[in-house]
């Protein structure tokens, strides 16, 4: 008996203990809330029920919204121990949004509760066509760009847009984590390709529903264009050049300005760079001598237009068995390696410049040479310097002003290190001045 009424006992208790959790947990999670949304601008109300700590509590607050960059302002007032007034207004210029309001872990005037709540909020706003992105030189594949003043409801917006040509609607996805959509942005895309410099016909027809539940109340007609077709206008090398490098910087220049360009060679997409209407790239290896190739160029106009494809062919110089000429590789560990004709007679290990202050690339020939020389600006000097080009030489390592190696450089070599020279170590340096003649060929590349 004395048992049975000890484990009842036991049991009242942890009943009792179960009932206060709950009722912890139930004041907790449990608030009165009030939303009061017009427009951009929305009131909540909360009675967390029990006392709180004012002081700070905008530390416990978040906003959320689906899409990034998008800005609020969020104002408190107590009006009350246990009630807070929360004022949030969109200031982007994205209306109508849908967001989360949270409080994490609120502190009240008891020791051990802590208050959390969260609630979802749907600004308003009448649905209005912002912009067409350049609606006057639309690219014939697409996409044509819709950026509303709001998120728009996707089930039905293929009804409500029509045109003289077939699209296919898709809501922007962000690239920076390609989860998050925005549904105030919509790209069409045609489901055939559209004509160079023709006008077509756009419909938005009233009705068209927005996320927050306002709908549009007039057509929207609109005629866009397409963009004209750019053309290749030049090359370097020309079409069918002879005796090109074997590392050229290759370009083409467009008719109008370019913002992108696809590039291959033997299959393999080169890595390129634009300014205005010239694109140029260096290859993705050295060439082989005395072959031809075949360079594919696609230039892509600022307004997202293709050229046609166009092939480049070109012979590369031919090298003979006798040829002395140096290459210099900035790939992974550095080193300057002498090449024969084709066959590779020395290597050197070698520091070219940093990320900050980058060595020259491409293909050069050996000027002038000295014994040594002293820098002024690095307070630094070198034994054993020949020109590449301008201010970039081969040399050995640095010295200081009393001529002394400087160790800490030394034990750079191999790795990049230098203002934008070519380091080697003493031997080779001292090798390379008295064994590489006046106009040898110097390709340097990464």
């Amino acid at each position: 008996m004395v048992l049975l009424a000890d484990l009842r006992k036991h049991i009242n208790v942890l009943f009792i203990l179960l009932i206060l959790a709950g009722i912890l947990l139930f004041f907790q999670h449990y608030n009165l809330l009030l939303v009061d949304v017009k427009d951009n601008t929305a009131v909540i109300r909360v009675n967390f029920l029990v006392p709180m700590e004012q002081y700070g509590i905008e530390k416990n607050l978040e906003i959320k919204s689906s899409l990034p960059n998008t800005k609020f302002q969020c104002d408190l007032k107590w009006e009350g121990p246990n009630r807070l007034k929360v004022t949030i207004n969109e200031l982007s210029e994205l209306k109508g949004q849908k967001i989360l309001f949270k409080i994490h872990g609120a502190k009240s005037q008891f020791p051990f509760l802590h208050k959390s709540l969260s609630t979802s909020v749907q600004f308003q706003a009448e649905p209005q066509l912002l912009e067409i992105e350049n609606k006057d030189h639309v690219p014939t594949e697409g996409p044509l760009v819709l950026q509303f003043n709001t998120p728009m409801d996707a089930k039905n917006i293929q009804k409500f847009i029509q045109s003289d040509v077939k699209f296919d609607l898709e809501p922007q996805v962000f690239e920076d984590d390609g989860k998050s959509i925005d549904y105030s942005r919509w790209n069409l895309y045609p489901k055939e390709k559209m004509n160079n410099e023709s006008n077509y016909l756009l419909l938005i027809k009233k009705g068209l529903k927005a996320q927050c539940g306002h709908m549009l109340k007039e057509d929207i007609q609109i005629q866009i264009r397409t963009a004209s077709k750019p053309k290749i206008v030049e090359t370097n090398p020309k079409q069918s050049a002879q005796w090109v490098a074997l590392y050229p910087k290759i370009s083409a220049k467009m008719n109008e300005e370019i913002k992108d360009a696809v590039i291959t060679i033997d299959g393999v997409k080169q890595k390129v760079s634009v300014k205005d209407n010239k694109l140029e790239f260096l290859p993705h290896k050295i060439l082989d001598p005395g072959e031809e190739y075949e360079v594919s160029i696609q230039g892509i106009s600022k307004y997202g237009e293709k050229t046609d494809p166009y092939v480049l062919k070109f012979m590369t110089m031919p090298i003979n068995d006798d040829d002395l000429w140096v290459e210099v590789s900035l790939k992974g560990k550095h080193e300057v390696i002498i090449h024969k004709g084709k066959d590779i007679i020395r290597r050197m290990p070698a520091s070219g410049g940093t990320k900050e202050e980058p060595t020259v690339l491409g293909t050069f020939f050996i000027q002038d040479r000295g014994t040594s020389f002293f820098s002024k600006r690095f307070n630094e000097g070198a034994t054993y310097w020949v020109r590449i080009i301008d201010q970039y030489l081969f040399h050995g390592i640095p010295r200081d002003n009393h001529w002394n190696i400087i160790e800490s450089e030394r034990k750079k070599i191999g790795k990049p290190a230098s203002h934008g020279c070519v380091r080697m170590n003493e031997e080779d340096a001292k090798w390379f001045y008295e064994n590489i003649p006046h106009g040898t060929m110097v390709i340097i590349h990464e």
